[in-house]
């Protein structure tokens, strides 16, 4: 007898496990939600060339040369170096045959039940895109902030070390980020003409509603009535100025012993703070449930300066806000504890 796998097609077990005893639809356990508030601060612009996005930055820039009377000096001109970075699609499908669709307690609320857990999933992969996506394991993918050189070896200048040069080679490490968002720095893209593109929504539902599909793995003679929802989202991310993205590495989630795992500390935020790019505008720094809660601790601390905590934002969407000199600390749970040690 042929099987369905879970996690590809609805099935009537799955319709059952989201009814209630009483006959209505259940209100879900969510044990899988994130919180991934890079999304509140992300800045979008449209591609330049169609799915691709260019620009250009200075490489070098004439310095002058000291001279006396009568004396010549050699002739010089800036040197300009043009970069481009490309967009990828992420798009998932539902399926839910007529038949389970009138089976459920509530059809309409079952599949906007349903299409909020695509919504939900999809923007989870995307936030981990921006921080891992890797070209190697997918040449569809984009190049995630860690994947970059900029970004993933000591000798960077964007770069700061809280191990100080003592990390162990076990995969066992955090990392914490200052980006700065907005024109010229930090943004993501998609594509030119994309009326959908962007936006504190990125990923888009398209409605089909109830239509004739064919029956997976079979000839294109035995088909029946199923109800579509498309998902699909388009992005890519361009660093214009690579100064604006600072990345504390080697921080240690467990083994911590202080000879070669080191807790996170603060002196290597001071130093990347202190790099910060025009003024520091747009800077948000973001980490992982792990570190949030150790600088909520420090933020407790008396004496300790460098870290507050108050309530910001207006009644129901108020929520506690710890700042590091200032700047704004962000919970992105799609920051792992497992990354690679940075040497």
């Amino acid at each position: 007898m042929a099987t369905t796998a879970m996690g590809t097609s609805m099935t009537l077990a799955e319709i059952r496990r989201r009814e209630t005893p009483e006959g209505k639809l259940a209100d879900l356990i969510d044990e899988i939600s994130e919180e991934n508030h890079i999304l509140d601060h992300i800045t979008w612009i449209p591609c330049n060339n169609g799915f691709y996005h260019e620009d250009t930055r200075v490489a070098t820039e004439p310095t002058g040369q000291e001279r006396a009377l009568d004396e010549g000096v050699q002739k010089e001109a800036g040197v300009t170096e043009p970069f481009l970075e490309r967009t990828q699609e992420l798009a998932s499908i539902s399926e839910v045959d007529d038949k389970k669709f009138k089976a459920s307690v509530n059809p309409d609320g079952f599949r906007m039940q349903e299409d909020t857990l695509f919504l939900k999933g999809m923007t989870k992969t995307f936030v981990s895109r921006i921080f891992d996506g890797d070209v190697s394991d997918d040449p569809r993918r984009i190049t995630g902030i860690n994947r970059r050189t900029d970004y993933n070896q000591l000798s960077s200048d964007f770069v700061f070390d809280n191990a100080g040069g003592n990390a162990s080679a076990t995969a066992n490490k955090t990392s914490v980020y200052f980006i700065q968002h907005g024109p010229k720095m930090f943004n993501m893209i998609f594509p030119r003409n994309n009326p959908q593109g962007g936006g504190t929504m990125p990923v888009k539902m398209e409605d089909f509603g109830k239509s004739i599909i064919n029956q997976s793995g079979t000839s294109e003679t035995k088909k029946y009535p199923a109800w579509q929802t498309w998902f699909s989202m388009d992005f890519g991310i361009f660093i214009h100025d690579r100064r604006t993205i600072k990345r504390i590495v080697n921080i240690s989630t467990s083994n911590v012993d202080g000879v070669d795992d080191f807790a996170w500390h603060e002196d290597s935020m001071i130093d990347a703070f202190n790099q910060l790019e025009h003024n520091g505008a747009g800077a948000i720094i973001y980490c992982n449930r792990t570190i949030f809660a150790q600088a909520q601790k420090r933020a407790n601390e008396k004496g300790n300066a460098n870290f507050t905590q108050a309530m910001e934002g207006e009644g129901p969407f108020a929520r506690p806000v710890v700042r590091f000199m200032g700047i704004p600390m962000e919970r992105v749970d799609q920051i792992t504890n497992t990354q690679a040690t940075i040497t």
